[in-house]
């Protein structure tokens, strides 16, 4: 903020009137947000009591729609955890909710509690390496292999000792789970037994009864583990392609779900049958510790050979490639052996060549079946333009996804804590002044002020009764510069790697080494940088904080490069007082790719508690208003009562106040019990005065 900037307080009951505009420092009556416990002791501290919030009200409440559902995700996840199992949120359809993997599976419960409130995830994985796990996962499909039938006729061979135990969510298998050590490796043991470890996941069904002790899961028999790198394996790569496919059948989970993600979409420029090979190669490596390598092949051709490249020599190219990539995997083991790992059609020959080697006969193959690179360009008809997807919104009808957006104002009115309030709504999902923000995380690149954001966080925390999830919102204080390839490369790994949705370079000037901002080849540059770092993952949009002119009607500073290279300008304006409108307009030099211009005005900086929160005059959230008034008794409150006095009954509501309504849970501002069909909320104890006011209008 700029020297002598009002900051108004947030008195309790004045929120809004024009005398309670105070200079910066006076104290608020906003509390700050519970903090977990820290220490040694604080991860097993917070998991009592995380499973103690949700549990607090069973023994005093007779009544069994206030006794807590075991069945509830979260609650089952944070008893879980206290077997020091890691386990995730995963969809209905069995896969990792967005942004969760085996790798980001945790034991720790304040982690649990965000993520299942963010994703809304109705299942829970365990992840087998990382809680030392196996699970022997026993199928019986109608017309597939029967896997109770195949240990019957194992019989002694095959013995299943004791352990915790239950059905797969289907219904129609089992899951037995046993401990064993992390590098474990998943395997197919007999024709319907799968043992699930290393990067495997299983979902643990909500009617399944959890174990009072970890030395419920009994040890592994000899008879099913299997370890990483192992020749004894059945999913190495086989110089035979029929034997491999065979042996890494199943959809792809765990390792190689994870490498399909990573591949580059349709139409990026990494496509090219020069590196196919090298494509391919990480999803074939993963098929060692993980099941779907044979679908993963299918999956890679179909990425591969789509759209304009939609064509049987495309298709054919890809297959080779990732052929060629499982022999490659097989020659990994020992250069020595590659000699024996010659087969039809690729005549793949031994030594340390056989990178190379490979690369040129899939360059070759695609030569001969006239794959060759793909047109320079497609032409699109009506019915093309008709399908193609519409660019997401982040904020909507201000910021948008998949863009490079610049947000530009004079020096201390406010920018900066506008940029880090999005950063915030993105990483919680919530509401920003009426606008819906698509929830995801956030990297914020600041050439300066990194050491107030603690405190500027705090203070959005506690102006907002929420809390912002570490693993959604992270930062950068050096290294980063627009004009450096090196930072943009390693940017772009970020990017894709963490799946980051917004990125905020604060500012342009100390960001890059533009040495004139009217220079328009330098800002071209630097603004096609940004270009490539959005690039990284599909949506994803950079958010570039830069200054105008002086004086009232200053224009956005530099040479017309900025504003022809962006998709949209939002120019910060003082409107009187200590208020500042955010803008699209052409009239006030903003810009919005679709012609649409918005205006958001009344907005200030509210003193928190020795740092600000951005705030707009007259500001009621709805949604907020309905949780406030529903709770303001002090009673249990089920979700009706808060649709009742929203007065919106549909689904999209009850999902949106439920969201709401486990962020409140979850920074500790009201407390929930009852089973999922009776949930009931109340304000938490000891909440201050301010609270209801705070949920009411803080958006």
């Amino acid at each position: 903020m700029g020297r002598g900037r009002a900051v108004r307080s947030a008195a309790r009951g004045h929120c809004h009137r024009p005398d309670d505009r105070v200079s910066r420092g006076r104290r608020s009556c906003a509390a700050p947000p519970r903090r977990p416990a820290t220490g040694s002791c604080g991860t097993r501290l917070r998991l009592r009591r995380g499973v103690g919030r949700l549990m607090a009200t069973a023994d005093a409440a007779p009544d069994a729609a206030l006794t807590p559902d075991p069945a509830d995700p979260t609650t089952l996840a944070l008893r879980l955890a206290t077997l020091e199992l890691a386990v995730l949120p995963v969809l209905a359809d069995k896969r990792p909710a967005k942004g969760w993997g085996v790798t980001s599976a945790t034991a720790d419960p304040q982690v649990i509690v965000d993520a299942f409130v963010a994703t809304g995830a109705p299942l829970v994985g365990v992840a087998m390496g990382a809680s030392g796990l196996l699970a022997v996962d026993i199928d019986r499909h109608p017309g597939g292999a029967d896997g109770f039938a195949s240990l019957a006729e194992l019989g002694a061979e095959a013995p299943l000792p004791a352990t915790v135990s239950h059905a797969s969510l289907s219904g129609a298998g089992a899951h037995h789970l046993y401990s064993a050590t992390p590098n474990a490796a998943p395997h197919v043991a007999a024709p319907g037994v799968d043992v699930k470890a290393g990067a495997a996941y299983v979902v643990w069904p909500g009617s399944a009864p959890v174990p009072e002790a970890r030395s419920s899961f009994t040890p592994a028999p000899d008879w099913v583990i299997r370890h990483r790198g192992s020749i004894a394996s059945s999913m190495p790569a086989s110089a035979d392609i029929t034997a491999w496919l065979a042996a890494n059948g199943g959809e792809p989970d765990g390792a190689v779900a994870f490498a399909l993600a990573a591949l580059p979409e349709h139409g990026d420029p990494r496509w090219n049958n020069a590196a196919l090979v090298g494509l391919a190669l990480p999803v074939v490596r993963a098929a060692r510790d993980s099941h779907g390598g044979a679908a993963a092949r299918e999956l890679f051709a179909g990425r591969y050979s789509a759209g304009n490249w939609d064509t049987p020599a495309h298709r054919t190219a890809a297959l080779r490639a990732f052929d060629a990539a499982v022999a490659l995997t097989g020659a990994e083991r020992s250069l020595a052996d590659a000699p024996a790992l010659a087969w039809a059609g690729l005549g793949l020959p031994g030594g340390p060549d056989v990178v190379a080697a490979a690369e040129a006969i899939v360059a070759a193959a695609a030569g001969a079946t006239g794959a060759g690179e793909a047109p320079p360009f497609r032409v699109l008809t009506r019915s093309d333009l008709r399908n193609r997807p519409r660019p997401p919104w982040l904020i909507d009808g201000l910021v948008q996804g998949a863009g490079v957006v610049v947000l530009a104002g004079e020096g201390g009115i406010g920018k900066s804590f506008v940029a880090l309030d999005w950063c915030a709504r993105v990483a919680t999902g919530a509401e920003w002044f009426g606008h819906r923000v698509r929830a995801g995380r956030a990297l914020y690149v600041a050439a300066e002020g990194i050491e107030f954001f603690d405190e500027r966080l705090s203070a959005w925390e506690a102006h907002n009764a929420l809390q912002v999830p570490d693993d959604r919102l992270r930062y950068v204080e050096s290294g980063f510069n627009l004009s450096d390839g090196r930072a943009v490369a390693y940017a772009r790994e970020i990017v894709a790697r963490d799946e980051i949705d917004l990125v905020v370079v604060d500012t342009l000037s100390q960001l890059s080494a533009v040495e004139s901002e009217n220079d328009n080849a330098q800002l071209a540059a630097v603004m096609r940088a940004a270009r490539h770092i959005r690039e990284a993952r599909p949506g994803a949009t950079v958010l570039i904080v830069h200054h105008v002119g002086k004086g009232e009607r200053g224009r956005v500073r530099g040479a017309s490069a900025i504003r022809d290279n962006a998709d949209a300008v939002i120019v910060a304006r003082h409107r009187g007082g200590d208020t500042f409108a955010l803008t699209t307009r052409a009239e006030d030099d903003g810009k919005q790719k679709n012609a649409t211009a918005t205006v958001v005005s009344g907005l200030y900086l509210r003193d928190v508690g020795g740092s600000a929160a951005v705030e707009q005059e007259g500001a009621v959230d709805l949604d907020g208003a309905a949780i406030s008034e529903a709770l303001a008794d002090g009673e249990s409150h089920p979700i009706g009562d808060v649709l009742a006095r929203r007065g919106d009954a549909s689904e999209a509501a009850r999902k949106r106040l439920v969201r709401q309504l486990d962020s409140l849970v979850a920074a500790g501002s009201i407390e929930r019990s009852g089973a999922t069909r009776g949930t009931r909320y109340r304000l938490a104890d000891g909440a201050d005065d301010g609270l209801l006011e705070r949920i009411r209008a803080r958006y």
